[in-house]
Parts: structure tokens; C-alpha cells; sequence
């Protein structure tokens, strides 16, 4: 444990295989060590120094970083000031799985300022926070296999949708978009895997099956919200946890909170 004037680390598990560690204020170092997943994320604060694959690497704020599993690392503090970051722990199977490519991705470039990979992390650490349906967990691990394989520059030949299932998975997400819908629902419906789902689902309609999910309550949640529901039992009803994670999604979805959405869509 460190102490309080070293920083502070924090740690949860959100699916087998897949940890988030975010930390804030680290004044000391790491020795070099190797981890047997893959650890993807991004400097919050400060500079972060790391030896990696033979060179000296500096990974500022906003910036993100792939480490490989088995990869020999250390990490420090660039500045006096310390070092913060945020990152996602992935065992390579979950990768692989997520993937369907039939092998791991290889990002070379150890720091990068990719903004597809730097969107995938932060929807990777923040997503799970904001639902407990297992549909987060698939879709945020899709997408960022996804970024990480073309970042890896290797092309693969794609699987022919299966246009009628993809319609029918739609039209189950229609009809009941905010129970607990879960992939493991889908896959025996379906017959087909989480992750192939996910990446089908995004060819057909442009978004993951979470993402679409999220939209289907906003959508209802506006509609209350006209009808003169008020803002906390308009979240409720549409599937939110409550006012505040409606609140956040609705920001990140359309750039203003319910509340001024109401207000400019008042009747002249």
C-alpha cells in the first residue's frame, strides 16, 4: 500500500479477465515487472515515464499507452509533480475472443494520440460504471479489440452478416430497450457468440448493441420528459439508475443536460 503523500491507486473488477486500475498523484516508481495481459490506457495528469521494449517512453495527459502482455516495463514519475493515468487490464483471451480474427493484435507505437483508441479506453473504463448489463462489457471489449487490430495494421477477411438475425436483435432491443437485456440472452437466441454479435450489430446499424440500447432510453426518456414527467421519474421509467445517470448520458449524448433540453423545447 502507499502511503498518502505517494498517490493513490484504486482497482475493480468488472468481467473475468478485465480489471480497471486508475491512479492519482504517484511520486514513486515501479519496478520493471511484466503483466500476462494487456494493459491499455491513458495519462490523466503529469508525465509518465516508462522503460518499454528497449526505449525510454513518455506518455503525456490525454495521451494513451499499450503495454503487451509479457512485455518487460518499469513506470515513474516524468516531473516532481507526479503522475496520474487510467487503464484497462485485459487478459488476451478476452482480446482474442472479442477480436474473431484469430489472432492478438501488435500496436507498436507503445504511446499514441489515436483519437478512435483514446475514445475506446475512456468508453472501456466508463461504461460499466454506468450499467451493470453485460452488454457494456462486450461492446466497450469489441470495440477496443477492434482499434487495437488496426492500429496493428492487419487486415482480415470479414464474416458475411446475417442480415434477418441482425434485424431481429434490432427489433428485441426495440421492443424492451431498458430491462436487464443480457448477451448471454442473445447468444442463445441466436446461436451466435457476444462478441460476433457485437461486431455484426455495429456493420449493420453503425453503433453497438449498448450504445443502441442507451439511445432507445434516451429517446424514451426525452419523450417523458415533453409530456411533463419530471426529470427524476422520467430517468427511472426509461431505465436509468437515477436522475444523475441519466443526466450524464444525456450530456454525452446530445452536449447539454436534460434540464436545458427541457427548457429550449419549451412551447413559444
Amino acid at each position: 500500500m502507499t502511503r498518502p503523500d505517494e498517490g493513490l491507486i484504486r482497482s475493480r473488477q468488472i468481467a473475468a479477465g478485465v480489471e480497471i486500475i486508475e491512479t492519482s498523484g504517484l511520486k514513486s516508481g515501479y519496478r520493471p515487472h511484466r503483466h500476462d495481459s494487456y494493459v491499455i490506457g491513458t495519462t490523466s495528469h503529469g508525465v509518465q515515464s516508462f522503460r518499454y521494449r528497449g526505449e525510454e517512453r513518455y506518455a503525456l495527459p490525454g495521451q494513451a499507452f499499450v503495454l503487451h502482455p509479457d512485455e518487460r516495463h518499469d513506470g515513474r514519475p516524468g516531473t516532481a509533480a507526479g503522475y496520474g493515468y487510467r487503464a484497462i487490464h485485459i487478459a488476451p483471451q478476452c482480446i482474442l475472443e472479442a477480436n474473431g480474427s484469430g489472432d492478438l493484435p501488435f500496436v507498436s507505437d507503445a504511446v499514441s494520440t489515436d483519437a478512435r483508441l483514446i475514445e475506446a479506453i475512456a468508453d472501456s473504463i466508463r461504461s460499466p460504471t454506468d450499467t451493470t448489463s453485460d452488454l457494456a462489457v462486450v461492446s466497450v471489449l469489441s470495440d477496443l479489440a477492434q482499434v487495437l487490430h488496426r492500429l496493428g495494421g492487419r487486415s482480415r477477411r470479414r464474416a458475411a452478416v446475417p442480415l434477418e438475425i441482425m434485424r431481429r436483435i434490432k427489433a428485441d432491443l426495440d421492443v424492451a430497450p431498458h430491462p436487464a437485456f443480457s448477451m448471454s440472452d442473445l447468444e442463445t437466441e441466436y446461436g451466435l457468440s457476444r462478441f460476433a454479435i457485437a461486431r455484426l450489430f455495429r456493420r449493420c446499424y453503425g453503433v453497438s448493441p449498448l450504445r443502441y440500447v442507451l439511445m432507445r432510453r434516451l429517446d424514451d426518456a426525452k419523450s417523458r420528459i415533453l409530456a411533463g414527467h419530471s426529470l427524476a421519474d422520467s430517468a427511472i421509467a426509461a431505465g436509468f439508475s437515477d436522475q444523475s445517470h441519466m443526466t450524464r448520458q444525456f450530456l454525452r449524448a446530445f452536449g447539454m443536460t436534460p434540464g436545458r433540453w427541457k427548457a429550449l423545447h419549451r412551447s413559444p
